[in-house]
């Protein structure tokens, strides 16, 4: 759990495992029934081939990543069953979470952010998904600010993004909780001296945050 709290005046939130629910098997399933056998597996993982970087970044369009996996999975898979496959892996949001990040953008106790590695299709499902379910226009309207992998063209763990976000929303380092559930997101943000919690273990934030105190701050 989060020990001194107490001189921590930002919270950076990542998304994927940590506000928004995804089931990574449930992904690679649906890419195994469309073809394409080495997604997350092997040797050469398809998610970690520079067209993926690449589109997680926004340097490529949503087509031209499409016609770049086909060439290297060697599957020639029509376009919408491929987005369908590709979406899988979104599950969807839980009340709690989204409730505490509400909460916390609304107490004067800190500043909250959004740093997620995402991209356009999976930002247009969760999106429509937050609408539906909680009537909320976007993830945007949940924090001070949302910074998204494929909007600012840099994604973790490299270490440019958490320089870009410190500086644009003016936070000292020492003075920010990052909340992850990747090993090498949280590696790279100690070592530029950020306060982190690896949210591993069936750990939630709102176990970090429990409701009464939360209710102290608003």
């Amino acid at each position: 759990m989060l020990t001194n709290i107490d001189p921590i005046k930002n919270i950076i939130f990542d998304l994927g495992g940590v506000i928004l629910d995804i089931d990574l098997a449930k992904g690679i399933e649906a890419m195994k029934e469309l073809g394409i056998r080495d997604f997350e597996s092997g040797d050469h993982k398809l998610n970690r081939t520079d067209s993926f970087l690449e589109y997680e970044k926004g340097l490529i369009t949503d087509g031209e990543f499409f016609e770049k996996l086909k060439k290297e999975s060697g599957v020639d898979f029509r376009d919408e069953d491929f987005i369908a496959a590709w979406n899988k892996i979104i599950v969807g949001f839980r009340e709690e979470p989204v409730d505490l990040v509400y909460k916390l953008n609304r107490s004067d106790r800190f500043r909250t952010f959004l740093l997620s590695n995402t991209n356009a299709l999976h930002k247009e499902l969760y999106t429509s998904i937050l609408k539906e379910q909680y009537s909320i226009a976007g993830l945007e309207d949940l924090f001070e600010k949302a910074y998204f992998s494929h909007e600012i063209y840099m994604r973790k763990p490299d270490a440019e993004i958490y320089h870009y976000v410190l500086k644009d929303a003016g936070m000292k380092p020492e003075e920010t909780l990052f909340i992850d559930d990747s090993e090498p997101n949280i590696s790279t943000a100690r070592s530029l001296g950020m306060v982190t919690y690896h949210l591993v273990n069936g750990i939630t934030i709102n176990d970090l945050f429990p409701e009464q105190q939360v209710a102290r701050w608003i």
